[in-house]
């Protein structure tokens, strides 16, 4: 089985992407959020990272 991963994700998307993680590390460094789901949210906005700046 071959999966065949294709860029489907334009600057809009990317742009977003990229909000969305930096308003998720904010809310944990303003201590906001705290606990599990500060560890969660770090570890979401790095997953949002990564897919905006490969744009898969």
């Amino acid at each position: 089985m071959h999966l065949d991963l294709k860029k489907n994700v334009g600057n809009a998307d990317r742009l977003i992407r990229t909000i969305a993680g930096i308003v998720l590390l904010t809310l944990v460094d303003t201590k906001l959020m705290t606990g599990w789901w500060a560890k969660a949210a770090v570890g979401f906005s790095l997953f949002l990272f990564i897919e905006a700046f490969l744009a898969y």
